[in-house]
């Protein structure tokens, strides 16, 4: 049979263990916190040349826009949903809109930047892409100014490569950011709704295809790859687009970048613990 007096400080013990728990979390907590703030995002933008849309036609019929402020339009809308969700949860500035008249920056971070057709990271296809020739890279997938995909069944995506190595400093300095997000490719293309490959008018949707590389100031890859989404074949208006599906594709991102953030905070404790160690001294 319990005492009296134990049931009276069972309450109290129950509130101890809370506090205790509480306590042993609060590090943690606010070392999560303290990751999140301290991270600041600069956007670069794709380059207008690596856009590859079929709805050009589509979207000047529904708007009256050109073909170069269809692309300038998509362009924007793609950065715009990428500000408007990163600035939730970190600092977060664009090339294109902190952009004054005379200002290089992004001529020159272009100029310091090269890509590379890379696997998508987590490829297991198994095959062997023996057909795929690196030294060709460039002349693959750009010919005459305009976007070409080569011929390479494996799942590869658009990788940004940071030839200069004075870049990441030079942004560093400039805009206070340690975490660079490159849009390296746009894809908008007509699909099936099922599998007979039908693109009757009733019966396809727009998929939504970005190729992106998240890159910190010790030119570490935090994250990349491609992020897919769908929309309607009648949504035809830039604006639309990128409020309702580009935003999808940038909170995606926005997932990716924290994913990429924590594992490499957890790799980086893991190598701090293990220099920690002290071998064992052999025995006498």
């Amino acid at each position: 049979m319990i005492s009296k007096n134990l049931k009276f400080h069972i309450p109290h013990l129950k509130f101890l263990a809370f506090l205790g728990l509480l306590i042993v979390s609060a590090p943690l907590f606010s070392q999560e916190l303290k990751d999140t703030v301290k991270h600041k995002i600069l956007l670069v933008p794709f380059k207008p040349t690596m856009l590859m849309s079929e709805i050009g036609e589509a979207v000047n019929k529904s708007t009256g826009l050109s073909y170069n402020k269809i692309t300038e339009a998509l362009r924007s809308e793609m950065d715009l949903a990428l500000y408007n969700t990163f600035k939730l949860s970190y600092e977060t500035k664009s090339l294109i809109q902190t952009s004054k008249k005379g200002d290089t920056a992004l001529a020159y971070t272009y100029a310091s930047t090269g890509t590379t057709y890379d696997l998508v990271p987590g490829d297991s296809s198994g095959e062997s892409h023996a057909e795929f020739d690196k030294n060709q890279q460039k002349t693959h997938y750009i010919k005459n100014g305009q976007l070409q995909v080569p011929m390479d069944y494996s799942k590869r995506f658009m990788n940004v490569d940071i030839i200069n190595p004075k870049l990441l400093p030079y942004l560093n300095k400039k805009y206070g950011t340690d975490i660079i997000v490159f849009i390296n490719e746009l894809d908008i293309k007509n699909v099936a709704n099922n599998a007979t490959e039908d693109l009757t008018a009733s019966n396809y949707r727009r998929q939504v295809t970005v190729q992106y590389s998240i890159v910190n100031t010790q030119k570490q890859y935090v994250a990349k790859g491609i992020l897919i989404t769908y929309f309607p074949n009648t949504v035809n208006t830039p604006k639309t687009i990128g409020e309702k599906y580009f935003t999808l594709i940038a909170q995606d991102m926005l997932k990716e970048l924290n994913k990429g953030l924590l594992k490499l905070e957890q790799d980086k404790n893991k190598k701090h613990s293990t220099n920690h160690i002290k071998p064992l001294s052999p025995k006498n």
